[in-house]
């Protein structure tokens, strides 16, 4: 079987909002146990925006109605109308996610957009979203050591650790392109407070209303740069590298390679030279920042690799809705079905003796990425587990997948165990708990599903891939 679905992207971040449709071609295979999977087999970019200031009324709200009239500019320029649209994705990213009225936009934009993944993708979730995006998960599948993307956008760095494949960790500062903005004369418009602590560290004079000194500019920005080589444990980590992680802090970690994503990567690769303010043509000091980091990176022979698409990383589009049903040897809590994009966290496990002695540990440290957020986690487990090896797994994922009470867990398994897995569950469960435990479903860390009402018995799943720019 063979179709094509029309996908769009929307990436709204701290500095640029841009939108990208493409025609997703797919065709049918035979997946893990037989089970019907569509994959993708062609993607053609039909149309890219272009990429635009994101709309602020002050530097703590999204200014929504300009939001929308840039949408909807870029829907006319394409030619498309949103009932057209069949598949997509909608991602608030960086320190936009962190503006207050972020939220309020996701569900105006979930109206507006249409039956899209919509998101707003925290700092962790982030990092790893942009190293997928960038190349760097499957381009570390071939190295012996770690690979690192760092992601720099307007406002914050995201930085994602992959080793064979697989994310390992993840962390985030505030370093980014629009920390310090300007107007056409040069003077200061901008100064985030998070790096005024910095700026005074450094004895530099900017402030907000005097015109900006490349030299002092050059001096930031190279302080900046040499983070970098802090975090990759080149040199010690400092007091000042510390006080710029968001949420949680992070040891330093060496790589085998490294490479970037995010608006300020351009500047990282394409080896333009940054000699004063004219040469600044974003009103931000992103640029300088870049060259700072292609600088710093050559002076240490750094081994630095090409980004996929540097500037594009993070999403351009969600495609590969793919139907999938999970039939009657399964449990659930009927009250709570239908359920709609539902993050997957996929637990990536060796063998049958890990899936019993790791589990705990792998659930503990992928659902810290989406905290207090419901999720499915997803295993392949055994092709016919004992009772006793069930009962283990039952006991790991209650004890470590922390819920509240009213969040359902939800629990997807490729072999066909799912009944004697709920059952022992709900078990262990308070009565009032919400549970879906299903099997014969495959799917991958990063996609989203919707799970539908019951059906003669089954359970209709859709599986929404983000699909990122090769």
């Amino acid at each position: 079987m063979r179709q094509e679905l029309l996908s769009i992207g929307i990436d709204i971040g701290t500095t640029s909002t841009q939108m990208i449709f493409s025609r997703l071609t797919l065709s049918s295979r035979a997946g893990v146990a037989a089970i019907p999977e569509l994959k993708i087999t062609k993607k053609e970019i039909l149309y890219q925006s272009d990429i635009h200031f994101t709309p602020l009324s002050d530097h703590d709200l999204i200014d929504f109605a300009a939001l929308k009239d840039i949408l909807f500019l870029e829907y006319q320029k394409s030619g498309f109308k949103p009932s057209t649209i069949q598949t997509g994705a909608v991602i608030i990213t960086g320190e936009t996610s962190r503006k207050e009225n972020a939220n309020r936009v996701l569900d105006s934009l979930a109206g507006l957009a249409g039956d899209f993944v919509v998101t707003a993708a925290g700092p962790d979730l982030e990092a790893v979203l942009a190293g997928w995006g960038a190349g760097a998960a499957e381009i570390s599948k071939t190295f012996s050591g770690k690979v690192i993307n760092f992601d720099i956008g307007g406002g914050t760095t995201n930085a994602g650790v992959f080793f064979n494949g697989e994310t390992i960790s993840t962390f985030a500062l505030d370093i980014g392109g629009r920390l310090i903005t300007f107007d056409d004369r040069g003077d200061i418009t901008y100064i985030s407070n998070r790096i005024t602590p910095l700026i005074h560290q450094l004895q530099l004079n900017l402030k907000v209303g005097d015109s900006a000194s490349f030299a002092e500019l050059q001096q930031l920005s190279n302080r900046l740069a040499e983070m970098f080589l802090e975090l990759l444990a080149v040199k010690p980590l400092t007091p000042e590298t510390e006080d710029l992680f968001i949420l949680h802090n992070h040891p330093a970690i060496a790589a085998e390679a490294i490479s970037f994503s995010g608006g300020v990567a351009e500047y990282v690769y394409n080896g333009k030279v940054i000699a004063g303010i004219a040469d600044l043509p974003f009103h931000d000091f992103g640029p300088l920042l870049g060259q700072s980091i292609r600088q710093t990176i050559a002076d240490h022979n750094i081994n630095l690799i090409k980004s996929r698409e540097p500037i594009r990383a993070t999403v351009v589009g969600a495609g590969n809705h793919t139907v999938n049903i999970s039939g009657s040897t399964i449990v659930y809590s009927p009250e709570i079905l239908p359920l709609k994009n539902i993050p997957v966290i996929q637990l990536f496990l060796a063998d049958e003796q890990e899936q019993l002695d790791l589990l705990g540990q792998k659930i503990t440290a992928k659902t810290a990425l989406y905290p207090q957020q419901t999720v499915a986690i997803a295993f392949r487990g055994q092709q016919s587990p004992r009772y006793t090896e069930i009962k283990v797994m039952a006991d790991h994922i209650v004890s470590c997948l922390k819920v509240t009470d009213a969040q359902p867990l939800i629990v997807i398994v490729e072999h066909d165990f799912a009944k004697a897995l709920g059952q022992t569950i709900r078990n262990l469960l308070p009565s009032h708990k919400p549970l879906v435990c299903l099997d014969r479903i495959c799917v991958k860390g990063g996609d989203y599903i919707d799970i539908g009402a019951p059906i003669a018995g089954v359970v209709p799943v859709v599986i929404k891939t983000l699909i990122f720019n090769t």
